[in-house]
């Protein structure tokens, strides 16, 4: 009878053994992480900077056509090349001036109204000129110019600026800086305080130049009035995603 009291006393210190332990162990547990998980603020800071620009282009073509290949393609250079001497004599410096289009093409053109089965093939030959100005008052008489020693195109106006980098520094500098006002206004009106950043995120960056539109043919009259083109400011923007604790 002894020796069986005895196994019944081991069982049963074993199965108390048992359920004391997850007692002992799971406050341990805890005091390794006294504070628990940090509370998180999410914001986002977002600027936009306008700013003047300093440099500006403008693109140009000159367009002509002809029954023959050869002929169209003549033409052209001969305008091409009066275009790029008239600018160069206005001023321009050759490494304003490049070719940012070059192109020999055909199309049917019906010759008799009456007899719609009869077409005639015409080439046209495009060459376009990409212009570069840093002073950007001069950009109308560069259009004038240009149209008077023979482009007939006017495809776009830019406005840029040179060092769009530090803008966007500055721009992630003003983003960030209205992210963290956004987290200290709602941490206050909640009772809470920022006590640190977690992470942040560029999420975007961008510079977007100023571009006026024009396209068109164009043959420039010698009483016309100087074209005005008036610059207008081009835009730097950016963004980033932060994540505050409190």
């Amino acid at each position: 009878m002894k020796k069986r009291n005895v196994k019944k006393s081991i069982v049963g210190m074993l199965l108390l053994m048992v359920l004391i332990l997850p007692v002992l162990i799971v406050p341990a547990v805890a005091e390794a992480n006294p504070g628990g998980e940090k509370g998180i603020i999410s914001v986002y800071g977002e600027t936009v900077i306008t700013a003047q620009p300093d440099l500006a282009r403008v693109v140009l073509a000159v367009e002509t056509t002809d029954a023959a290949a050869q002929k169209a393609a003549a033409e052209n250079a001969r305008l091409t090349n009066a275009v790029l001497g008239a600018l160069e004599k206005a001023g321009l410096d050759k490494k304003q001036l490049k070719t940012s289009g070059y192109r020999l093409d055909s199309y049917e053109e019906q010759v008799d109204p009456q007899n719609k089965d009869k077409y005639i093939t015409i080439y046209r030959a495009y060459n376009e000129l990409n212009v570069s100005l840093h002073n950007l008052d001069k950009m109308g008489d560069v259009i004038d110019t240009a149209i008077r020693a023979g482009a007939n195109r006017v495809l776009y106006v830019s406005f840029e600026i040179r060092d769009a980098e530090a803008l966007k520094l500055q721009a992630l500098q003003c983003a960030t800086t209205q992210a963290k006002a956004k987290a200290d206004a709602i941490a206050r009106s909640a009772g809470l305080t920022v006590k640190g950043i977690k992470v942040i995120n560029e999420e975007m960056s961008g510079y977007q130049p100023y571009r006026a539109a024009a396209g068109g043919n164009f043959k420039m009259k010698e009483d016309l009035a100087p074209t005005p083109i008036l610059p207008g400011d081009v835009e730097v923007t950016a963004r980033v995603r932060a994540e505050y604790y409190f």
